[in-house]
């Protein structure tokens, strides 16, 4: 691995002997594909990932690889474009936007391709994990007696679907970690910072 970080900075040497070269710092290695500084700000700079981790960038990697590898339909260009609205609206206008884009050397085509991968992940994780999430009535109302004071004393009917979804994110938190600690126990990972 050293020698692949080696070579890679020995060709950015070469490559321009007269002018100076602006190297950017990896941060980790994740089966081969190298993951930048920049990765970590373009998450928090256009995803709202507030405090940026490189385990989570390496995470999302993985994930991702996972997606190329099982999902079999791609997203829908629909899904990209109501997506890329959602990440434009995050920004106060348009100069704001096109700024973080100057800022984060990224393209509105390399954005829509990051949304695009991360619609692929989001397909991953709802295909083979949410699939299989199944809350039973007996988990809803055990949930509802221990957190009565949660819902202002409303009746249980009132706030059964609330509880299932709280209940499914609880059980999809935990079916991801559990997927992702499998397919990082079998991957090549190299972390540089933390």
């Amino acid at each position: 691995m050293r020698n692949l970080l080696f070579g890679i900075l020995i060709i950015g040497l070469l490559a321009s002997p007269t002018s100076a070269v602006v190297a950017e710092q990896i941060v980790a290695v994740v089966n081969g594909q190298l993951l930048f500084q920049s990765d970590l700000l373009r998450n928090q700079t256009f995803f709202g990932v507030t405090t940026p981790k490189v385990e989570k960038l390496v995470d999302y990697k993985l994930l991702l690889l996972e997606a190329k590898r099982f999902v079999l339909s791609p997203p829908q260009e629909g899904e990209v474009d109501l997506s890329f609205k959602e990440v434009r609206q995050k920004f106060s206008d348009e100069a704001a936007f096109l700024n973080a884009l100057k800022e984060t050397g990224w393209t509105l085509e390399g954005l829509k391709r990051e949304i695009l991968d991360r619609l692929w992940v989001k397909k991953l994780i709802r295909d083979r994990i949410t699939f299989f999430i199944f809350i039973t009535d007996e988990e809803i109302g055990q949930y509802y007696q221990q957190h009565q004071n949660d819902f202002e004393q409303k009746e249980l009917g009132e706030v059964e679907e609330k509880i299932r979804a709280i209940l499914e994110r609880e059980k999809e938190g935990i079916k991801i970690k559990e997927y992702l600690s499998r397919i990082t126990s079998q991957a090549n990972i190299e972390i540089n910072i933390r």
